[in-house]
């Protein structure tokens, strides 16, 4: 009962100091409760985000691909041109001594060759 006695006195200050606890945890929780759909609202908007650049690097991915294709082709085209270009240097040289050898052991084109004849024609008959 002593107990009881001593509280009794203090019982108004009790019942104070609980409903200021009580409602201190009421308000703490709450702003706990906002704060926690702040960062969810932040999440959301960064996860969308994420998204966003995904979708980018997707694509980038998808456009360096086609660079990479393009480029392959690209160096087929002058392997290919490199070929074309010396089979046709090829030719002309072997045309160009078959034209000397002709102008050696023909006389009718040696005759020709020595007339004037027009010099881009002369040039290209001549080209080794």
């Amino acid at each position: 009962m002593k107990l009881s006695s001593l509280t009794e006195q203090f019982r108004s200050h009790i019942f104070a100091m609980v409903g200021v606890m009580a409602v201190c945890g009421l308000g703490a929780s709450t702003i706990a409760w906002l704060h926690i759909q702040r960062q969810n609202d932040a999440l959301d908007v960064k996860d969308a985000q994420i998204g966003a650049l995904v979708d980018v690097n997707k694509s980038w991915v998808a456009h360096a691909a086609e660079q990479n294709r393009l480029r392959a082709l690209e160096q087929t085209n002058v392997l290919l041109l490199e070929d074309k270009l010396a089979l046709i240097q090829q030719q002309n040289t072997a045309a160009a001594a078959q034209l000397k050898e002709m102008e050696a052991s023909n006389a009718e084109v040696k005759e020709y060759m020595s007339r004037r004849i027009p010099a881009d024609l002369r040039r290209l008959l001549e080209k080794q």
